[in-house]
């Protein structure tokens, strides 16, 4: 009678904890997928970056954020985009309202996890439909949960230096530091410099870990889900590099 069940357990998959598979994705990542092809464990992963950068935006609220809103509205007021009243109104209202933080720090709980969705349906489109793999979107998602992981050192430096120097602006990560800020505003450094941020020793580590993830889950080998995932990854840079372009002031 116990003979099936030892069979059983010992041909169960194992499943780790989530503070292990946290460890692995830093230290060993090859080896931190180990049961998710069969169980999903996206919560923790997910819950733990949007705490972080919650907590960041919290922290840079008064500092950063808030004087940023404060030049854009004057600049609007200059340009005769906004009544100065209006201005006033505003201005009082996030400065004096709590209602005004929590605004938003609440926008920010719905940017986390949609920027994680698009990701994931990246990674899926990519190894599951360009590959012919079994991915599933499920898994996909787990695959960016948790090496997006990775990232938390970035956010970390990027609000430091933002913090530093009281702007997101021209704060860089990636190779768009390279980029000269211009006197005057151009659409094409804009996209230019939004692209090159996109590249950089955080994004290439956090592109290393979802290519061992993805063909960890899926079976597919590492090289062609690397060369897919890439590309895809920079056509979807362009795009966003694009789309910032046209939306910035400037010729």
């Amino acid at each position: 009678m116990t003979e099936p069940l030892v069979a059983v357990s010992a041909g169960a998959p194992s499943r780790l904890s989530p503070a292990a598979r946290m460890v692995r994705i830093f230290v060993r990542p090859a080896e931190a997928w180990e049961g998710l092809r069969e169980q999903g464990q996206w919560l923790f992963p997910l819950v733990l970056g949007l705490a972080v950068w919650l907590g960041l935006q919290a922290a840079a609220y008064d500092r950063v954020t808030l004087p940023m809103i404060f030049d854009q509205w004057s600049e609007a007021v200059a340009n005769g985009q906004m009544e100065p009243a209006q201005e006033a109104s505003l201005t009082k209202f996030f400065t004096e309202s709590p209602a005004a933080r929590w605004i938003v720090l609440g926008q920010q709980v719905i940017v986390w996890p949609v920027l994680l969705l698009i990701q994931a349906l990246v990674v899926w489109f990519g190894t599951g439909f360009v590959l012919g793999t079994r991915l599933r979107f499920r898994q996909a998602f787990d695959v960016v949960c948790w090496s997006g992981l990775v990232k938390i050192p970035a956010l970390f430096l990027f609000f430091a230096l933002s913090f530093a120097r009281q702007t997101f602006v021209g704060v860089h990560l990636g190779l768009g530091v390279l980029v000269p800020e211009p006197e005057t505003p151009s659409k094409l450094l804009t996209g230019l410099t939004t692209f090159l941020d996109l590249i950089g020793p955080f994004e290439a580590w956090w592109a290393a870990v979802a290519v061992l993830g993805a063909s960890a889950i899926s079976g597919a080998p590492r090289r062609s889900v690397a060369w897919v995932l890439v590309a895809l990854y920079l056509a979807l840079g362009a795009l966003v590099a694009a789309v910032s372009a046209f939306f910035s002031p400037g010729m």
